[in-house]
């Protein structure tokens, strides 16, 4: 019988293999394909360019040392396992499904134990040898790897009691059923020299999908993803399909169930009327439950191998299905010889999808640093100072004209609180007056008195008000130290290397503001020098209120207002001269507050102009003292976001790379699927 593959390959290759299978089904694989089923391999995967790839990208993106020796591993791993021409047969089951018996079966040899209870979580992988032998590691409190002697008679652990002068078969018995052994165990490798493993073929044994540890049935998954070639599931006759059996198969192991032969074992439990059936409604839970519309399903009852073996009488209701387990081993090794370079092959697309999948999530990472990287520079970065300057200044001159309008309305409803009460203080003593005598007493000597004692108190009120101004200048100024000082903290910290060449110290800025504030009081005095009228810092306030703002009161009403009393020809009632003179002399006072309000108004404009100054040279010292090295860190924030740019483009330009590669993977992955031999 000839078989012939052809299958789709990387950039229009094509395989074509054939291989003659005689009536005795032997074969010779490790001479005739070892060599062939590399290059098949090879051709049909493009497994040599993608491999390029990966290890020319890792070497020229930013990640970090362990990131690119780890990828570097999973590189030689898949190198490593394209040289490997073994198929990988997983078994796959869950506990109590008939596993070990069927696997003992295929090696006609009862050396795994049958047990109803969960066993090691590790998978244990039978090749061919010359003899059994045994490679077991094990972790936990004695970690290390005990290699077994060809044919070893007797076995010693030292730490492990339980193994102590025992033979080779009785110690694959307890690494991997005695619980307190098994824990420990790490991975198991048994060398047989069964027929069936003669050819190339690796069984490995699979913790049960059911058992109640989680990591059993991710371990199997992980074993299914990244090193089986083949599968052979275990479905007992009695249980069927199980649900928990079709949940683990419909996870992550999905996309393999082509490549997987399902075996029903335990079929003497079944009574010979119901078989066909069981296999029919097996048949219909695939195609409803995992979409499998073209099942391998073969029937077996691989305890009468064992019971032969241990030369135990087999019913002859049952002597049938020896002849059946020969048959299913012969069509079971059919199908993996024509499957083995598609299976090997989809293997290795498997894995290199995973290391592109890994590839793929640390350059994603990476770019997500670098895009993190380049927002908090934008967002810590000044643009320019000078700019910054410009627009803190914006910022302190509205605190000066809100401050000066506060200080202004303040000042304002003093003097015309203060105006109130002296208009009420002479209109009572004028009108108290209780002759003419001590009527005009109040115009010449009482009034300007009443006036002159408001004056002081005002003066006082008003200084206050002033003093205000200049905190709120204060607070402005110390409101931009510490809004540059925030910025100087981002800067510095930004600034990496340019930190030392900066000569950057500890307390260069609280130095620095402190130079500025001295070098912002010495302008305000010169200042003030140049202009005796108004003071920095309300020192000559009463000053100026006394001698700009106050006008003279006698002299500008007292005069006229004598004449009006004491005039011959002014001959009315006391009352009706009370009233004239209130008429008369209060515009005047009214006048008077006017004046020392517009005066004050004017007095507080210009000390806000004084005090502008004097925050417009802080923030020019500012800019002459920190301007050479912003600009150095500048020029470093610009370096660093154009490095960083550079950085995501080719990172966007790998991770294109690989999404294309993906799919290619993936298609070529769902042609293999289709194949049939």
């Amino acid at each position: 019988m000839v078989f012939f593959l052809k299958c789709h390959l990387t950039k229009g290759a094509k395989v074509k293999m054939s291989h003659v299978i005689n009536n005795n089904f032997s074969f010779d694989y490790q001479n005739s394909l070892n060599q062939e089923t590399i290059e098949s391999v090879t051709a049909i995967t493009g497994c040599d360019q993608h491999l390029q790839f990966a290890s020319s990208m890792i070497q020229q993106v930013d990640i970090s040392e362990s990131v690119r020796v780890n990828l570097q591993d999973k590189i030689q791993e898949i190198q490593q396992r394209l040289k490997d021409t073994n198929l990988y047969l997983a078994v796959i089951g869950e506990f109590s499904s008939g596993k070990s018996t069927f696997i003992n079966a295929l090696l006609k040899d009862n050396l795994l134990k049958t047990s109803v209870l969960v066993a090691t979580a590790s998978a244990t992988r039978l090749q061919h040898g010359k003899s059994l032998r045994v490679k077991v590691s094990f972790s936990g409190n004695k970690p290390g790897t005990l290699r077994t002697k060809p044919d070893a008679k007797l076995i010693k652990i030292p730490w492990f009691p339980q193994v102590n002068g025992i033979s080779i078969r009785q110690f694959v018995h307890v690494v991997t059923s005695d619980e307190e052994v098994s824990k420990d165990v790490q991975a198991l490798t048994i060398e047989h020299p069964a027929s069936f493993l003669a050819n190339g073929t690796v069984i490995i044994d699979t913790p049960g999908t059911n058992a109640v540890q989680l990591r059993h049935g991710a371990i199997t998954q992980k074993i299914v993803e990244q090193e089986a070639d083949a599968a052979i599931i275990i479905i007992p006759a009695s249980q069927g399909l199980s649900k928990t059996l079709i949940d683990f198969l419909s996870g992550a192991i999905h996309p393999f169930l082509h490549r997987c032969i399902f075996i029903v074992t335990k079929m003497d439990e079944i009574c010979q009327e119901e078989q066909q059936e069981v296999i029919e409604v097996i048949k219909i839970k695939l195609q409803a439950e995992l979409g499998i519309s073209q099942a391998t399903i073969l029937a077996a009852v691989p305890q009468v191998i064992i019971d032969e073996l241990q030369e135990e009488k087999i019913p002859e209701k049952l002597l049938h299905w020896k002849d059946k387990f020969q048959e299913l081993e012969i069509a079971l090794q059919e199908r993996l010889y024509k499957e083995r370079t598609i299976s090997i092959a989809e293997s290795i697309i498997r894995l290199l999808t995973l290391l592109l999948e890994q590839l793929e999530y640390h350059l994603q990472i990476q770019w997500s640093q670098y895009e993190i990287r380049q927002k908090a520079i934008e967002q810590e970065i000044i643009p320019d100072l000078e700019a910054f300057t410009s627009e803190q200044q914006v910022i302190l001159y509205k605190k000066i004209e809100e401050a000066t309008s506060k200080t202004i309305k303040k000042c304002d409803d003093c003097i015309e609180k203060h105006e109130g009460k002296i208009l009420e203080k002479v209109r009572n003593a004028i009108f108290n007056a209780e002759d003419l005598s001590e009527l005009n007493n109040v115009v010449e000597i009482k009034s300007e008195s009443i006036l002159k004692d408001n004056q002081s108190s005002l003066e006082k009120t008003l200084q206050k008000k002033f003093e205000g101004l200049e905190v709120a200048a204060q607070n402005a100024g110390n409101y931009f130290d510490n809004k540059f000082a925030e910025v100087y903290r981002k800067l510095k910290k930004l600034a990496g290397s340019l930190e030392a060449k900066a000569n950057f110290e500890g307390d260069d800025l609280q130095k620095n503001t402190s130079q500025v504030f001295s070098s912002t009081q010495s302008l305000l005095t010169e200042m003030n020098d140049q202009d005796n009228r108004y003071a920095g810092r309300g020192v000559a306030i009463g000053f100026v209120l006394g001698n700009i703002i106050f006008p003279g009161f006698g002299g500008m009403v007292v005069g006229s207002l004598v004449g009006l009393i004491t005039s011959a020809f002014f001959t009315p009632s006391l009352d009706e001269r009370k009233q004239d003179l209130w008429e008369k002399l209060r515009p005047s006072i009214q006048s008077y507050f006017e004046t020392v309000k517009n005066e004050t108004q004017q007095a507080i404009q210009k000390q806000a102009r004084c005090l502008t100054a004097g925050l417009d040279l802080r923030l020019e010292n500012y800019i002459n003292q920190y301007q050479e090295i912003v600009n150095q860190i500048l020029i470093e924030q610009k370096t660093e976001l154009a490095r960083l740019n550079q950085l995501q483009i080719s990172t966007q330009d790998y991770l294109s790379e690989i999404e294309q590669r993906q799919r290619a993977l993936s298609d070529q992955q769902k042609r293999l699927a289709q194949v049939t031999v």
